[in-house]
């Protein structure tokens, strides 16, 4: 049987991507391998060794490890165990010790017994909540608790990626693990200008979030010195100051020589004279409007030397290749020189529509 093999440190970022992708085979277990690895057993479908989003892991054959019920259904009382199976939500999404489910139609009159079933058959989760959409300015999620493990109903939890720790909450701030490849490629991207620059780099990210960009970057031995990181979401800020606080705990060659953490319209940072011009890396992940938004962000940026930005967007398919000469354009007419861009679709959004990556390297 075709299973991942994975650092057992990763194993639950790993089962969460190949869950949501519907890649992990649900009726065999996790098995444990040699040397602190994990094997991740794998649905035939699932993409080959050789495609991109394993990040170089393997893929090794060994003999599939048996489960006792294998999906949650199957813990609910007999007499709900009758009712059609398209009655049961198909998909859930698990942060740390959460796990949100979506209740629609006749599910909805039976949370308890659904939370109760997912309790029993997965025996990290804490906390069962109800998605009931988004509220608020901030658009966060409306979350009902229907069952906790023990008697607590906190939604505040951490997340493990790529090895480090993330302070979430989803009742309070918006966090994905669906661009955690791209997070890679972020550190990837910046490795390469720091050897270019030949020192440490300020970043600058006015859409931050809780800071899910970061830990890997603070991880590594004098690629930074500087953050400059926020949001107008004052929740997002207090998790962030958090997980900053914890990351630079953690750092080996010791704590940033400068971290601010600002709660603002990312739109005003530029009238900020402590923000403009100090940044060798922005950061934009604010999807319907990041373009729109580069104008007033690029005062950011150090005049002088290369610098770069990366940044993702919703955009028609269609139109890709106008979106890139027309931020090539966009970059010239603010006084950018020797610009590179590369614009590409990561993963569809609509039928006509997807979610695309930017990243700009030029001078100013």
């Amino acid at each position: 049987m075709r299973h991942l093999r994975v650092p057992s440190a990763e194993t639950q970022d790993w089962l969460a991507l190949c869950r949501s992708s519907n890649w992990l085979l649900t009726t065999a277990g996790v098995v444990r391998l040699e040397g602190d690895f994990r094997g991740i057993p794998l649905v035939e479908h699932a993409p080959s060794e050789a495609d991109v989003c394993w990040n170089g892991h393997l893929h090794i054959e060994v003999e599939g490890k048996g489960k006792g019920p294998v999906h949650w259904t199957e813990r609910l009382p007999e007499a709900l165990q009758e009712l059609p199976k398209d009655t049961w939500p198909s998909a859930y999404e698990i942060q740390g010790d959460v796990l949100i489910v979506k209740l629609e139609g006749p599910a909805a009159a039976h949370g308890e017994d659904i939370a109760q079933a997912m309790l029993e058959q997965l025996p990290n989760i804490r906390l069962i909540c109800a998605d009931e959409g988004v509220k608020g300015d901030f658009r966060v999620r409306d979350l009902n608790v229907l069952k906790s493990r023990d008697e607590t109903e906190h939604t505040r939890t951490r997340v493990r990626e790529h090895g480090h720790f993330v302070w979430v909450d989803p009742a309070k701030a918006y966090f994905s693990t669906r661009l955690s490849s791209e997070r890679e490629k972020t550190l990837t991207s910046i490795r390469k200008l720091r050897a270019d620059l030949g020192r440490p780099l300020v970043l600058a990210d006015p859409y931050a979030g809780v800071g899910p960009a970061f830990p890997l970057l603070f991880a590594e031995p004098g690629l930074i010195d500087g953050c400059l990181a926020g949001d107008l979401n004052p929740d997002a800020v207090e998790l962030l100051r958090m997980n900053v606080d914890y990351w630079q705990s953690k750092r080996s060659d010791g704590p940033l020589k400068r971290t601010e953490i600002i709660c603002a319209n990312a739109l005003l940072w530029s009238d900020n004279p402590n923000l403009r011009e100090q940044a060798d890396v922005l950061l934009v992940n604010l999807p319907h409007d990041s373009l729109d938004h580069l104008p007033t962000l690029l005062p950011l940026l150090r005049p002088g030397n290369p610098v770069m930005i990366r940044g993702w967007a919703i955009r028609e398919r269609e139109h890709l290749s106008e979106d890139t000469d027309a931020l090539r354009q966009l970059l010239s007419d603010n006084g950018a020189n020797e610009i590179e861009v590369d614009l590409s679709e990561i993963k569809g959004f609509s039928t006509s529509k997807c979610f695309v990556a930017f990243e700009c390297r030029f001078t100013i």
